[in-house]
């Protein structure tokens, strides 16, 4: 909850025209930035924390400026409005200026959050919401976090969908700063319920201003859904491969490569059975040759008649 004067988070206007924007957005997380990470309920209750502090491999370029992610936060019901109405939760994630990214101005990337998506739910989400559910309404001063016991990947939260993009304060503390919004509105979905551990924070949407500037992606960002398994494969064959022979160009096309391989190794038994044929063939024909040479002989032989030896002539009297 805030009294602070804030200038987000704002309505979202999913229909109607919004001035386009340009440019490029890489939002591709480390897989292990909330490894062993732990979810905390606020002291009010509005809403739910987990530090992602290990970030320093994640790529975040947003229109030129480089970005390191430092939380994930959820609120119930979500701080921003689709058309005037709220979803049932909204993801926060919280960036600040990246090393030599020369601005001073933080991003948070926001994703609308659906609940009760049953066995089609966001796994990230969802045991981020089962952990958090274990700790006590009543108890939270004592006893505010509990462990995820999951690798998050914060990858999986992303849509490849347009957005919108907005700038304002933070929405909640001291509305401090000056942060770019990337507002996703295609909601991701999650198990289970928050209602028993959240309350509604009170932050209300307020108007967009001149400043505001809102606008509207073309296409969605690029994402770091499956790119990390890629980078792995590549350099799992790397260090068993030991050859320096054109490693990027298999590592950049692994379906291709095994498909080629698959096709390379049924030629070359389809090569070896030919030769197999051969081989065999040419034995046959010379085991022929050779006897066929020694029946002629023995026929020949049996053919031809018998010559007795002439007689001697008798010896001439003296």
């Amino acid at each position: 909850m805030t009294s602070c004067t804030a200038t987000a988070p704002i309505d979202l206007p999913t229909s109607g025209s919004v001035n386009p924007i340009s440019g490029t957005f890489i939002c591709v997380y480390d897989p292990d930035m909330c490894s062993g990470a732990s979810v905390t309920v606020s002291d009010d209750r509005s809403h739910l924390s987990i530090k992602c502090g290990g970030g320093s491999k994640s790529n975040i370029s947003f229109y030129g400026k480089t970005y390191a992610p430092s939380e994930i936060r959820i609120y119930a019901p979500s701080l921003h409005t689709y058309n005037g109405s709220h979803t049932d939760a909204e993801i926060m994630i919280v960036h600040t200026p990246g090393s030599g990214s020369g601005t001073t101005e933080g991003l948070i990337v926001s994703v609308p959050v659906k609940m009760g998506g049953g066995s089609s739910a966001n796994t990230d989400l969802s045991v981020i919401i089962k952990a958090a559910n274990t700790i006590n309404p009543k108890a939270i001063s004592l006893q505010p976090s509990a462990p995820i016991n999951y690798d998050v990947n914060a990858n999986n939260f992303i849509p490849a969908k347009p957005y919108y993009v907005y700038y304002g304060t933070l929405p909640y503390d001291s509305c401090g700063g000056n942060y770019y919004y990337a507002a996703f509105t295609d909601p991701i979905s999650g198990a289970g319920s928050l209602s028993a551990i959240l309350v509604d924070s009170g932050i209300a949407t307020v108007q967009q201003s001149i400043k505001t500037n809102l606008q509207k992606s073309k296409t969605g960002p690029t994402t770091g859904v499956g790119s990390q398994a890629s980078v792995d494969e590549y350099v799992l064959y790397e260090v068993a491969g030991g050859e320096d022979c054109d490693d990027d160009a298999k590592a950049d096309d692994d379906d291709d490569s095994t498909n080629s391989a698959s096709a390379i190794g049924a030629q070359n038994i389809g090569i070896n059975i030919l030769w197999g044929f051969a081989i065999a063939a040419i034995i046959l024909f010379i085991w022929y040759m050779f006897w066929r040479s020694g029946a002629t002989a023995v026929v020949a032989a049996a053919a031809s008649p018998i010559v007795p030896p002439a007689p001697s002539a008798p010896p001439m009297d003296a």
